[in-house]
């Protein structure tokens, strides 16, 4: 059954590749082709139309299908096997992409993608070797995290509107992802709460909990189309495989207790491997052929113009 969890999980993987890729193309085609992508920035009407645009459709189908495909990956085998399979959506769509684009795949970028997955790794065999069964949380903590981390994304939201070009699909993938890592964090809370502790589905926690991670879902998904707006989609999802699964382990090890046992010794690895996913994703945003055209472009508009010949 291991075996067929992982097999699972490369599907699974690759679906979500390509319907990140297939979003990405979608949202695209509703801005000016002969645009820099850095400057486009989707509105609540932009929004709103891509459930129009099939190609976007079909991604979301995609992203849908290989969520589900991971659930039932996740009751065959442990989360440690599973879960450091799905990272192999970022070199899924790496391929992907180059075929689509027409890339020339550097040695920088293969670099990017292997720092990232093994930081990603690392950080997930780390929290799931070392973190303890959950505690009977109260919804007050959950409710601060809520907050802190909507000041976080307001912050990093702000500086996604002034970063470098090159940098601006990361920064808006990485709010909507530490979205989606809360959501995550709130749905394993709010389903822990109704199965191992015996509440009420209709009780004001259980409630606000739900109410909490619906609303980090919405504003996660409006973040990740900003992403795909921006830069590439190889990026966001880079971003998304690092950022969503380290605020879900935080979530878990910080406010449901999952972390009471775990010493500094397993903390600063976690931390060390987290760093090291971060840095990759920062050298594929950098070095992706895109940025590095739009950079090209941009220091060629910015060149003093040639003196005239003497006559």
């Amino acid at each position: 059954m291991i075996w067929l969890a992982i097999g699972m999980q490369v599907v699974s993987s690759f679906l979500f590749a390509s319907g990140a890729i297939l979003q990405s193309l979608g949202v695209k085609s509703t801005f000016d082709p002969t645009g820099t992508a850095s400057s486009n920035r989707l509105t609540i009407a932009g929004l709103l139309s891509l459930f129009r645009i099939p190609k976007w459709l079909l991604g979301l189908t995609f992203v849908f299908a290989g969520a589900g495909i991971h659930l039932v990956a996740l009751s065959f085998a442990p989360v440690t096997v599973v879960q450091p399979v799905g990272i192999l959506a970022v070199p899924w769509s790496v391929l992907l992409a180059a075929r689509i684009h027409k890339h020339k795949l550097s040695g920088k970028i293969w670099r990017a993608v292997a720092i990232t997955v093994t930081g990603v790794v690392g950080f997930t065999m780390f929290s799931s070797t070392f973190a303890t069964a959950v505690q009977n949380v109260t919804f007050a903590p959950m409710f601060v995290a809520f907050v802190v981390v909507c000041l976080v994304c307001a912050v990093l939201s702000y500086v996604a509107t002034k970063s470098a070009p090159w940098l601006k699909a990361m920064m808006w993938s990485s709010v909507g992802a530490t979205f989606y890592g809360l959501a995550s964090g709130l749905m394993k809370a709010a389903m822990d709460m109704i199965l191992k502790h015996d509440r009420s589905f209709a009780e004001p926690a259980v409630l606000g909990t739900i109410a909490m991670m619906v609303a980090c879902y919405g504003l996660g998904v409006w973040m990740i189309q900003q992403g795909y707006a921006s830069g590439p989609a190889e990026i966001t999802v880079g971003t998304m495989t690092t950022v969503d699964p380290f605020v879900a382990v935080l979530f878990g090890l910080l406010v449901l207790g999952e972390g009471a046992g775990m010493g500094v010794g397993p903390a600063l690895g976690m931390a060390g491997f987290g760093a090291l996913a971060v840095y990759g994703v920062v050298l594929l945003s950098k070095d992706h052929p895109d940025a590095i055209e739009e950079r090209r472009v941009a220091a060629e508009a910015n060149a003093p113009a040639a003196a005239p010949p003497i006559s």
